[in-house]
């Protein structure tokens, strides 16, 4: 049985002529995802967002923890993360069907500090928080839908429908991350600032004491944040965003695996092709030219 936000995404999709694969819309960070079957396990690099499943199911691995989400559920994104993510429920009978919406931190920001209270719910210090879909969201993310083919309505109306699902997300289960993402002064922000700092020196040596003292925290208890938050000890998320980005640059940009393992702060190519097939399953030429072969819109997420 179909639901208002499955049909909402069709609608969109539809008019489109897009059956299977992504389309980013018009209004911004708004992407729809209509696929007839399973998508395998792709590595790719999640940022804060609302992930929503109209119908199907995802599964998720990050670090060492899995995440999974199905019919009108969603997964509240507050840490930019390298995960694994697979389609593992749709069909041409009974299609995968999802959007995710980018979480705007001006917004968030303005409308958490007007709270009389900082949001208690969400007990885990986990930066990704499976819910089910509240219906308030629900109907905030179809009146984003339908003003898809309407510029001059994006504009005027956006930011009014993201404060209401900013509302609504704070004041849900996620509501402590989500508020902690946007918050100053408190741990979050201060594994965020680690973590621009690893994506803007992701080539250069780096240390748990330099990130921690870039964090402003101890060397024990930066470790200990970041693990909570991410799944994963600081050293092997940046060998995740090098691996991750060595692949985008010999995928779009048809580098060698040489240079793009150079270029992404290895010494050592035979290094890189252990590390790179431990974590793609397959060497960087076999793999990339299998990943050219099936590369397909359906796995943007």
């Amino acid at each position: 049985m179909s639901n208002r936000l499955t049909d909402a995404i069709c609608t969109v999709m539809d008019a489109q002529e897009i059956t299977d694969g992504a389309f980013a819309t018009p209004v911004p960070g708004l992407r729809l995802l209509r696929v007839h079957g399973c998508v395998p396990p792709r590595h790719m690099g999640y940022r804060p967002s609302l992930c929503v499943v109209a119908q199907g199911a995802k599964e998720m691995l990050i670090g060492d923890t899995t995440v999974t989400y199905s019919d009108m559920q969603c997964l509240v994104v507050t840490i930019e993360a390298p995960v694994l993510s697979q389609i593992v429920s749709g069909s041409l009978e009974r299609p995968f069907v999802g959007c995710t919406l980018a979480l705007d931190s001006d917004i968030l920001f303005d409308v958490a500090s007007r709270l009389d209270d900082t949001p208690a719910r969400g007990a885990s210090d986990f930066g990704m928080t499976v819910a089910d879909l509240d219906d308030r969201i629900t109907a905030s993310l179809i009146r984003l839908m339908e003003i898809v083919d309407q510029p001059d309505a994006i504009d005027i109306l956006y930011p009014g429908v993201m404060r209401e699902i900013a509302y609504w997300l704070l004041t849900g289960p996620a509501g402590r991350n989500v508020a902690r993402m946007v918050l100053p002064d408190g741990p979050s922000q201060k594994i965020v600032r680690a973590i621009h700092h690893m994506r803007d020196h992701f080539d250069s040596p780096l240390s748990v004491a330099e990130l921690a003292e870039t964090a402003g925290m101890s060397p024990s208890s930066f470790h200990q944040h970041f693990k909570a938050m991410t799944s994963m000890p600081p050293l092997q998320y940046q060998k995740h965003l090098r691996l991750l980005e060595a692949r985008r640059r010999m995928l779009t940009d048809g580098e060698k695996a040489g240079a793009a393992a150079f270029s992404v702060g290895y010494e050592s190519v035979s290094q890189f092709s252990r590390e790179y097939a431990r974590m793609f399953g397959a060497p960087p030429r076999r793999e990339t030219q299998a990943a050219r072969a099936v590369a397909s819109p359906a796995a943007v997420a």
